[in-house]
């Protein structure tokens, strides 16, 4: 984990820029992404691959769009947002919705986005280390999608019995269903 945090801080930010648009890119493009109504994403923050550009375009693409906030339990509620501007500083100094935001109820036709540091091409991937997703993900009935950097993409990782693999894998190099 810390060897991929590292990785992420050293990585200069005209590369890191030039990534994160691929990766959007490719994520945009999806079927997955095409047939979904609803959007959950983490907002993301500078070390992150960067999520804003995604979510300006599902918004652009009229697309409802959810972002989390982490609960006491560390579990997950994703809350809907029609603007960036509806967004404050949560747990961890992480953006989530402000107060009063319609809570997602329905994710049948959703597709969630999901952090990581790094995975593995069968979708297991090494998050921070909380456990937020895999608690989400475990009763989830959407489709799950992880952005990585290419060269963060594993033969294969060690998983626990509560880790939750996702369904898509989207680098800047490619893009894997698991």
């Amino acid at each position: 984990r810390q060897e991929y945090l590292e990785k992420r801080k050293t990585m200069g930010k005209d590369m890191k820029r030039a990534l994160d648009l691929e990766i959007q890119s490719r994520l945009l493009m999806t079927d997955e992404y095409m047939d979904c109504t609803d959007v959950l994403c983490y907002v993301s923050n500078e070390n992150e691959i960067d999520t804003i550009g995604f979510i300006n375009a599902a918004f652009a693409n009229n697309k409802r769009v959810a972002v989390p906030v982490t609960n006491v339990d560390y579990s997950l509620s994703f809350y809907y947002i029609n603007s960036l501007k509806e967004l404050k500083k949560g747990r961890f100094g992480i953006l989530e919705p402000k107060e009063g935001a319609e809570k997602v109820s329905d994710f049948s036709s959703s597709l969630c986005v999901v952090p990581a540091l790094c995975c593995d091409i069968s979708g297991n991937r090494v998050g921070y280390g909380k456990g937020c997703y895999d608690r989400f993900l475990s009763s989830y009935d959407g489709v799950s999608a992880c952005l990585s950097y290419g060269d963060n993409v594993l033969t294969s990782i060690e998983t626990e019995k509560t880790d939750v693999p996702v369904d898509l894998i989207v680098t800047n190099l490619f893009v894997k269903h698991t």
